[in-house]
């Protein structure tokens, strides 16, 4: 299968596959409504940086460090809240050169996805997706990333690449645990709101 940069900008030109796409990967469709109406949400967003490496395209991931917070030692893409004064694309440029060290200046963005509404931590994130005509050379924040996980676009449609998991979550009356899909990912178990935002990118590519 032959990626093309061109034809991912003209995809994300065309309707995008949105909740549908959300609901095959979002971990909590049969516990929590995934509609975010007077939550009042926080809002943020994140990046999917798009680049070319041994004559294929990749995008990259990071393995967030251990912190007291919900998304804590969770593998995610560069991101975060929205600040006073600046935009939400402004956001996605700035985290993703403050977490993996890559100057806005040589990213070109080529779209967005579909908002995805994040229950535990009460977040609405906007996904951008960016291209970088150059196999960027990463600075990882070591506060905020453990590690950088680059992952060829092609192993989003590996055979089983959506798997299935039994975790444990925090609930008021205690903890309950219930199966979970991911996408495995360089063996890598790819989850939440990070699953969901990639399997409508590989939705996306279907089309």
């Amino acid at each position: 299968m032959i990626i093309l940069i061109e034809n991912i900008i003209e995809n994300l030109k065309q309707p995008l596959p949105g909740k549908e796409a959300h609901k095959e990967l979002a971990p909590y469709r049969s516990e929590i409504e995934l509609d975010f109406k007077n939550k009042n949400p926080k809002i943020a967003s994140t990046l999917l940086l798009i680049y070319p490496k041994n004559k294929s395209l990749f995008f990259c991931l990071i393995h967030r460090n251990e912190y007291e917070g919900t998304h804590s030692n969770q593998i995610s893409f560069p991101g975060g809240k929205n600040e006073i004064g600046e935009s939400i694309k402004e956001t996605a440029l700035r985290e993703t050169k403050e977490e993996i060290g890559i100057d806005p200046i040589s990213i070109n963005i080529i779209g967005e996805l579909t908002q995805v509404f994040v229950p535990p931590s009460n977040f609405l994130i906007q996904p951008f997706v960016g291209y970088c005509d150059f196999t960027p050379v990463f600075k990882p924040d070591k506060r905020e990333v453990k590690k950088i996980i680059e992952v060829n676009i092609k192993a989003l449609f590996k055979k089983d690449v959506i798997k299935v998991k039994k975790m444990s979550f925090k609930k008021s009356s205690g903890k309950i645990k219930f199966d979970v899909p991911y996408l495995d990912l360089n063996n890598k178990i790819v989850w939440g709101a990070t699953s969901v935002i990639l399997n409508e990118f590989r939705k996306m590519l279907q089309l």
